[in-house]
């Protein structure tokens, strides 16, 4: 894949090492503090973001899109959304024993288990609470992480993006072309890491039932798991109070041989369905819902 156009201004190595420098000059308490008007500023002008979160939490709610349920959620998903932007500039700056002292794990001894069939672990994740924090969780292990990643908008973003998880030791390839550069990941037993809600205009999907409805989630994690024999585990960083984060670290599922192929990818992909709906349920706010998760399955979502 040629390489994409990067802003002029970034941020080449320098401006890492800038960014790890001037991070202590701003407590992260006070990033926190300004990042939240930015989420209230964003929730107001971003309006077709603002109303996809809302239709979204809508259908998870079993409410009316103008319930004032779905509007607060809304308002509080744009508002941890500007809170992860924060850490994405912030985290970088941390050493290793500040991640430590600011995370909890829960499950960590399901990486263990992963690691046990020396296959390389296939990591999922999603769009939800700190992916720098869980980054930072991964790299921590000494996981060398090649990550299936969408390009996103706007460019001086994803440039930013691109250039701390290369700084992190984290290679990002497109999902389309990049199986084999994923299985020789795997035969060396490395990471190899997705997201599962990019919504259901990507293609490349399986359905699944997500809060009782229907849509797709990407098949590849899937089917890699199928082709290499790596374990998939799901896992995410959440926020809690006062700065800190908390781990949660899934047990690993495994491909099933015996199935039909298809049969296979369409229940391995449930799981991870499953796995996600269930910390949807608990920090719904901390997802980001900024993309159409559900097709036109019937189901009226009400204007009053």
């Amino acid at each position: 894949m040629p390489e994409a156009k990067r802003s002029d201004w970034l941020p080449g190595p320098w401006g890492y090492v800038l960014n790890r420098a001037a991070v202590p000059l701003v407590p992260f308490g006070l990033a926190y503090r300004l990042a939240l008007p930015w989420g209230d500023f964003a929730y107001g002008i971003w309006t077709s973001k603002r109303e996809t979160a809302r239709r979204n939490y809508a259908r998870i709610l079993g409410r009316s899109v103008n319930d004032p349920l779905v509007n607060r959620l809304g308002r509080a998903c744009f508002r941890h959304f500007a809170l992860y932007i924060a850490e994405m500039i912030h985290v970088q700056g941390w050493d290793n024993q500040t991640v430590l002292d600011r995370l909890q794990i829960e499950g960590d001894e399901h990486f263990d288990e992963a690691e046990s069939y020396g296959r390389g672990i296939i990591f999922t994740s999603a769009h939800m609470g700190s992916p720098e924090v869980a980054a930072s969780l991964v790299i921590l292990r000494g996981y060398r992480i090649t990550s299936v990643a969408e390009r996103f908008g706007p460019q001086f973003a994803m440039d930013w993006a691109v250039a701390c998880r290369a700084r992190m030791g984290i290679t990002l390839l497109p999902a389309a072309g990049s199986a084999i550069k994923l299985v020789r990941a795997l035969r060396r037993r490395q990471m190899v890491a997705f997201v599962v809600d990019v919504g259901v205009d990507k293609g490349g999907g399986v359905p699944v039932t997500f809060f009782g409805h229907r849509t797709v989630f990407p098949v590849g994690p899937a089917r890699l798991a199928r082709i290499s024999g790596a374990p998939i585990v799901f896992g995410l960083a959440v926020r809690r109070p006062g700065g800190r984060f908390l781990a949660h670290i899934c047990p690993p599922i495994l491909s099933n041989r015996e199935l039909d192929p298809d049969e296979d990818a369409r229940q391995v992909t449930q799981r991870i369905a499953d796995l996600f709906e269930g910390f949807v349920r608990r920090y719904p706010a901390q997802w980001y819902v900024f993309r159409e998760m559900w097709p036109d399955d019937g189901w009226p979502l009400w204007e009053g």
